[in-house]
């Protein structure tokens, strides 16, 4: 008797706890993503069940970014991270996350340009559905309803018209996507640039992909036809972000440092930049990172608020939590909305390493309310929405 009930109770779960993907009701609207076309089966499986399975926000722990940013504590367990040799992930993994006030839709992180080619990471509401990362990837192809929804927020798809994702399969953290000959249509090397780091950016938002590999028209193409390398894997090791840099040097590792920049004229975003700083002991790899983060930066694309000077004494890391430890430069600022700024810059390049999914927050030692009035003494969720959340 035992067996059969325990088979009884594993037939339910099955057929009423994995099923909710992709169903839609005939009253829903449709999704702001245009749905893949068909998806081949089950080939991105893996990337609609991560979005389905990440956590849910708390809501008794504050926002650790702008108030339209909702957050998601990562499900990491690191340990003492400091000597693990693999401190820095660029975000990997972290751009997908549940929608507390609507348990339909999902909050995926997309990569479009603005006005200056800067590619700005921005959260959308899309409604849960079969194929969500060839969906994800449509949402960043250049057509009339994308360009509409974009440019009220100074920001432009990356695609060239007409693309379309015949197909896509992922297996063991590897993405391989195919497109249509119209990805081969872009006007300029750096369209091409931004397209190609949009992609792979996109698609290693979602925690089952660590890898793309691109394809056209099924076949393996080594340049695009204005000369840009799309051979081999890519990932956030290899591929630089808003950066004049293009690989990685000998001593070096490559991090993404997140700074500000305003998009039509009245929306402050987070941009990041990859930087290569010098290899050093993990132990000192975040005060070389936030070092990085605090020099004045080169031309006017993109800017820092943290205040010149500030540095940091100390970063000890258990668990899922990091305590910083700043100077006291660090309060040496006016205004909420640079206020704002600082905080966003520490708490996003913070989640480029590796299983931290909380901050602390001390000066000089000690704990401390900001002069604009930000409490930084407790632990803070780490942000895993980007920028606006655009709806519907």
């Amino acid at each position: 008797m035992k067996r059969i009930l325990s088979m009884v109770l594993i037939v339910m779960l099955i057929t009423t706890g994995c099923s909710f993907i992709g169903q839609k009701d005939k009253g829903d609207d449709e999704p702001i993503i245009p749905v893949a076309i068909d998806s081949a089966g089950n080939q991105d499986t893996q990337a609609n069940a991560a979005a389905a399975s990440v956590p849910g926000n708390s809501s008794n722990e504050e926002t650790a970014a702008n108030p339209t940013a909702s957050s998601s504590a990562s499900s990491e367990n690191s340990g003492d991270l400091l000597g693990s040799g693999v401190l820095i992930d660029n975000g990997t993994g972290k751009g997908v996350s549940s929608n507390s006030s609507d348990k339909n839709n999902i909050l995926l992180t997309l990569y479009y340009r603005d006005k200056d080619g800067l590619l700005i990471p921005v959260t959308r509401n899309v409604l849960k559905q079969e194929g969500l990362a060839k969906a994800a990837v449509s949402g960043l192809v250049n057509e009339p309803v994308t360009r509409e929804q974009l440019d009220y927020y100074g920001l432009y798809p990356v695609l060239p018209q007409g693309t379309k994702i015949k197909g896509m399969t992922i297996k063991n953290g590897s993405a391989v996507i195919d497109f249509s000959k119209e990805f081969m249509e872009f006007a300029t090397k750096e369209d091409e640039k931004l397209g190609i780091t949009s992609v792979v950016y996109t698609l290693t938002c979602f925690k089952t992909i660590s890898d793309v590999s691109i394809r056209v028209d099924g076949r393996t193409i080594n340049t695009l036809n204005n000369g840009t390398d799309i051979s081999g894997i890519k990932n956030r090791d290899n591929t630089f972000i808003n950066s004049g840099e293009t690989e990685v040097q000998a001593g070096y590792v490559k991090c993404d440092l997140y700074y500000m920049t305003t998009g039509n004229e009245k929306y402050n975003y987070m941009v990041p930049v990859s930087t290569l700083v010098q290899k050093t002991d993990d132990s000192q790899l975040p005060a070389v990172i936030f070092t990085e983060l605090t020099k004045k930066t080169d031309g006017e694309k993109y800017y820092t608020t943290l205040p010149e000077g500030t540095k940091l004494l100390s970063c000890n890391m258990q668990d899922n939590l990091a305590v910083l430890d700043f100077s006291s430069q660090l309060t040496n600022y006016g205004g909420n909305e640079k206020e704002n700024g600082l905080l966003n810059q520490i708490y996003y390049t913070l989640n480029q390493l590796r299983g931290i999914a909380k901050a602390k927050i001390l000066v000089d030692g000690k704990e401390t309310t900001l002069p604009e009035g930000s409490e930084i003494a407790f632990a803070k969720t780490l942000p895993t929405t980007f920028n606006a959340v655009m709806d519907n």
